[in-house]
């Protein structure tokens, strides 16, 4: 049995952008993020508008994800995006940069990026896949996002093998223990939520918050 020593509703943090939810899951999701007083959510675009008003008064941080998971988002568009985001309540922003641009050794490119996404006065979080990335590319990544100001940083982004300790002491090591570090990717279980935060992870973003706070209810 896990030892609980966290408050799990701001650790955890709701992930909500499955685009073939229907609407009775979506509002069932919702439901559930105020039953087990869910601090933060993490959701897409399409989905902003419909969280805000279906959680009503609940006081809640919603980011936005944008270029995420594929990067695929040119830059000329992400001014209005995260605007948009911003002027329909989001909180904050989570981004998958263009990481081709440190591949190609264009640091100043990747920079300016990150610097548009910032124009808002959004926080924002940087999306990182470690397990895809060039080592040079994936410290020139953080260096880059720490010395524009960026203190969030989430590793993984569903489509890879999920966050190992070993990964998490080189995370820690990179970044520096005054950031937020979100751990995101194959977490379904209550033990995978105690043992990353148990090795220094600031919290984890799941789909499966559900079924980790029934397991809560039940120890």
């Amino acid at each position: 049995m896990p030892n609980i020593e966290y408050e799990l509703n701001e650790k955890i943090h709701a992930i909500i952008i499955n685009p073939y939810l229907t609407w009775e899951d979506f509002c069932a999701n919702c439901d559930l993020i105020k039953k087990y007083n869910i601090k933060n959510i993490s959701t897409s675009l399409n989905y902003l508008v419909d969280i805000k008003n279906r959680l009503s008064n609940y006081s809640s941080n919603i980011n936005v994800l944008i270029s995420y998971p594929l990067a695929d988002l040119p830059v000329s568009f992400i001014e209005k995006l995260v605007y948009f985001a911003k002027d329909n309540g989001a909180n904050g922003i989570e981004y998958s940069p263009h990481f081709i641009n440190l591949s190609k050794r264009n640091l100043e490119t990747f920079a300016a990026e990150i610097e548009q996404v910032k124009l808002s006065g959004l926080p924002v979080s940087i999306i990182i896949n470690k397990s895809k990335l060039q080592k040079e590319v994936l410290y020139n990544a953080i260096e880059i996002s720490l010395e524009l100001g960026i203190k969030n940083f989430q590793f993984g982004d569903g489509f890879g093998p999920p966050i190992t300790s070993n990964d998490v002491v080189e995370i820690l090591k990179i970044t520096g223990s005054q950031n937020q570090i979100k751990v995101v990717g194959g977490i379904k279980k209550l033990t995978q939520v105690i043992d990353l935060l148990d090795n220094g992870i600031s919290c984890v973003g799941t789909s499966n918050f559900c079924e980790i706070f029934q397991e809560v209810k039940v120890i």
